[in-house]
């Protein structure tokens, strides 16, 4: 019972890093940005597949990456190293 989850949450997974590996590929072939409909910008790390966002509104970064998640809402190096650029 406990493998049969396992390897189903593994082939989610799996199609998450997926999507997001694309979608990072893409970014990097049309400048690094991505603007969604609500504004938001959205950046790559180098490297990496966190998320960083920025909206230019309000001025707000955030990032999906354990260190801002936990961090409870520190500017991480990702953010840093996009906002040095």
């Amino acid at each position: 019972m406990v493998e049969q989850r396992t390897k189903r949450l593994f082939k989610r997974l799996r199609g998450v890093t997926i999507l997001m590996d694309t979608l990072s590929y893409a970014m990097n072939i049309f400048g690094g940005v991505y603007e969604d409909d609500r504004g938001y910008r959205h950046y790559r790390a180098q490297g990496r597949t966190y998320d960083i966002k920025f909206h230019p509104m309000t001025l707000e970064w955030s990032c999906n990456c354990p260190a801002y998640k936990f961090g409870r809402g520190k500017a991480c190096k990702h953010i840093k190293e996009i906002q040095n650029n």
